[in-house]
């Protein structure tokens, strides 16, 4: 299972890079930060990531499940 979770996770990436805009801006202390979701099996994952649209650059920060995945990417930043 672990290595099916790592390609959908790869496969999201190449997603993200090929549509930097995909994720949801969110707001207040992350509000320069990402979010992309997609499901496998039964799993919410969060790809957190910055884009510096300027210098064409993406910063991938954190990918996890939902819970305490925003206490944990604030606490990281």
């Amino acid at each position: 299972m672990q290595k099916r979770i790592q390609e959908k996770i790869n496969q999201e990436i190449k997603i993200i890079l090929e549509n930097p805009e995909i994720g949801e801006t969110k707001k207040g202390d992350l509000a320069k930060i990402r979010i992309h979701k997609f499901k496998e099996k039964n799993h919410l994952f969060l790809p957190a990531y910055e884009v510096e649209f300027g210098k064409e650059r993406i910063y991938l920060y954190s990918i996890g499940t939902h819970e305490e995945f925003y206490k944990k990417l604030k606490k990281y930043l």
